[in-house]
């Protein structure tokens, strides 16, 4: 895999050898041929999903708001994006499907876009009103709409309860169904999460949570941070009717779980199990590789997906078998591997998916 830190070394070193070659004409001349701006390719060449992705950047972070109205399941959100060019780039992609786009602003300067069909979504081509050069750091902001149940060109990440809400499964291609990002395991960032949610409901997201501001019609928003990088397919956003539960492991990490509203006493000593899956697992991987973990338990799921720092699992897991014994356990010791084997360490691309599976 190509880290990002050598692709800014290469980088560099372009720009140096740039700087070497002598001038063969007049000095605006020479600035000329040393600047080529193109667009970034349409999709990163993933043998799976060949125009998943983008190119010509990096993504370092993104800063997502996303104001989520249960049972109508409208929404409006921003996502801010810090990246940096991996060529001079006249114009480059992000990956959307279902949303209706309001603005576009490159380093706070309007830009124009388009939208086309894609493979498994749509294509977003921003073009900034200035060309961007090899190396640079720059800030994509994309203001933007939609409703959860809306038609999509491709499959939807977004899963719904009984309660009106709304849980994010986005593996492996569906995180463009909730914000414009770069969609590809090869490009992890960090990110911060605002998330509101009305009086009733709750907001989840990846990392920790900072703190809530309350707004004048009782709901409030509700902010996140992910210190650690994390690919897109992995994003688990959420508002639910919904109960924390916090706990620590044996080592002293913080333990926050999500589980239906009025089921805390069903569900409590079922999470607290989690404590001793870390124990085990650490003994065997090594420290857990994250600030915090948890898992949400949701009946709007049907399956049980490994998000960054908070395992989604549905309701249906934790029923007893034919024989009445539980057998939940090993779903969520699986889903915490993953946390190791595929989170923290990810496959470059979709072909080399059994590099997360086969460990769990």
């Amino acid at each position: 895999m190509t880290t990002r830190r050598s692709a800014l070394k290469l980088g560099g070193a372009a720009v140096a050898a740039a700087v070497a070659v002598p001038a063969l004409g007049s000095p605006a001349s020479a600035r000329s041929h040393g600047f080529d701006p193109k667009p970034g390719s349409n999709g990163v060449g993933d043998p799976l999903f060949p125009t998943l992705g983008n190119g010509g950047y990096q993504v370092v972070h993104y800063d997502l708001t996303f104001d989520f109205t249960p049972v109508t399941y409208d929404f409006t959100a921003a996502v801010r994006i810090n990246a940096r060019a991996t060529q001079d780039l006249s114009a480059f992609n992000l990956d959307t499907d279902g949303h209706t786009i309001d603005s576009v602003t490159v380093d706070g300067r309007p830009a124009t876009w388009e939208l086309t069909p894609g493979q498994s979504g749509q294509e977003f081509t921003v073009t900034p009103a200035r060309p961007l050069h090899h190396g640079r750091a720059f800030t994509a902001e994309v203001r933007y709409r939609g409703n959860g149940k809306a038609p999509r060109l491709g499959l939807s990440g977004w899963k719904f309860g009984a309660d009106g809400g709304f849980a994010s499964a986005a593996q492996s291609s569906r995180a463009d169904t909730f914000l414009p990002c770069n969609d590809t395991p090869s490009d992890k960032a960090t990110w911060t999460f605002h998330i509101s949610a009305p009086r009733g409901y709750v907001a989840a997201a990846n990392g920790e949570l900072l703190h809530k501001t309350p707004r004048a019609d009782g709901s409030a928003v509700w902010h996140f941070a992910l210190r650690e990088r994390m690919a897109t397919e992995l994003i688990g956003i959420a508002v639910v009717k919904g109960t924390y539960l916090y706990g620590t492991s044996h080592r002293g990490l913080p333990l926050r779980h999500i589980v239906p509203q009025g089921q805390e006493d069903k569900y409590g000593p079922i999470v607290a199990r989690t404590a001793d899956h870390l124990a085990w697992l650490e003994a065997k991987f090594g420290r857990y590789p994250f600030s915090v973990y948890g898992v949400h338990i949701y009946d709007g799921y049907t399956d049980a997906l490994e998000n960054q720092t908070l395992s989604l699992f549905s309701t249906n897991w934790f029923k007893p078998d034919a024989n009445g014994r539980p057998g939940y356990e090993t779903t969520m010791v699986h889903e915490l591997v993953h946390q190791w084997f595929g989170d923290s360490v990810t496959p470059n691309d979709w072909q080399q998916a059994w590099l997360n599976e086969g460990p769990a």
